[in-house]
């Protein structure tokens, strides 16, 4: 049992989210992690201890947390950046996460979640945040938005938009079951490009006007493709898939069209607000994607599922 200090609480954890960076490590693909970890960044937890310093929390409240550990005091820090700390860490990857029964936790990485949130939805909280983080890069007010990937992140991106106030949101695949799932949470344009390219699925949903944005929340060689290709003069395309290798840049496609490329990380804390809000008031669907639940007994068969079933996984969840 964790000893928690006078600005931690204690927290029992109740559902815990597999992220695709989580399947990344497991094979030891990821590039950023640091051996040994505890796993687990998606987290909806109970409080059940507080420190003496703790103000703003009680037990018994529902919470769940931002998994960045920043230091507070570099330039990203003071301007409100901490995504992109210089020292960042993430609760998961570079530090313990939150695969355990109980977690110390610092009280300035919580969140309040509504008492009547169930805690598998709380533990969706960190990738909805993931999706609203991503489309606030951009310029996303009344525009036109294709989204590369209708997975966990991709869908959330897309509702994300629409949530936000996007003109007309696409989503692309080609597991035509992620875009049928896709259809079930309001996605405006779903298309398969298993047989089109990126470039027409955009005309068929956008016309003449195309896409503004591309946002590519796959993060593969062909989805870098794609959206370069795809792109117009003056568009924006944000990078959130989390990429495996280097990517060729064909600078001058860039230069001459004007094109903006926009890294993306994470999210911000008013991200997660946001993530809350949209759960709470159903604004973002969630039923049915919870896809598969397993007991903490039973992670490595989650992994194993997950690797050989990828068309049957939206998004697959511990529960103590």
């Amino acid at each position: 049992m964790p000893v928690i200090k006078d600005d931690e609480v204690l927290l029992k954890v109740h559902a815990v989210g597999i992220c695709g960076s989580d399947i990344q490590m497991y094979h030891g693909l990821h590039k950023y992690m640091t051996y040994p970890v505890i796993p687990g960044h998606e987290v909806g937890a109970e409080i059940v201890e507080v420190g003496k310093a703790v103000k703003d929390y009680k037990v018994g409240d529902r919470v769940t947390v931002e998994p960045q550990i920043y230091c507070g005091h570099c330039y990203s820090c003071e301007i409100g950046r901490f995504n992109v700390c210089e020292s960042l860490k993430v609760k998961g990857v570079h530090a313990d996460g939150f695969m355990a029964e109980y977690v110390a936790c610092e009280e300035k990485y919580l969140h309040h979640c509504p008492s009547d949130m169930p805690f598998d939805i709380a533990a969706l909280v960190e990738p909805l945040a993931v999706g609203v983080g991503s489309v606030k890069r951009s310029h996303y007010k009344g525009a036109n938005i294709a989204v590369i990937g209708a997975g966990t992140i991709g869908n959330l991106v897309a509702q994300s938009a629409q949530a936000l106030g996007a003109g007309h949101v696409l989503v692309t695949d080609m597991m035509e079951k992620k875009l049928e799932y896709a259809r079930a949470c309001g996605i405006e344009h779903c298309i398969n490009t298993t047989d089109i390219s990126l470039g027409e699925a955009i005309d068929q949903a956008f016309g003449h006007r195309r896409a503004d944005v591309i946002i590519d929340a796959a993060g593969v060689r062909g989805s870098w493709k794609a959206a370069l290709e795809a792109s117009r003069t003056s568009s924006e395309i944000v990078i959130t898939g989390n990429f495996k290798e280097p990517m060729e840049l064909e600078v001058p496609r860039i230069q001459r069209r004007e094109v903006n490329i926009i890294g993306h990380m994470m999210y911000v804390r008013e991200d997660f607000a946001d993530a809350i809000r949209f759960l709470a008031e159903g604004t973002v669907k969630s039923d049915g994607f919870i896809t598969q639940r397993y007991k903490p007994e039973q992670y490595d068969e989650a992994f194993k599922f997950i690797d050989q079933n990828p068309t049957d996984v939206i998004k697959a969840m511990i529960e103590f």
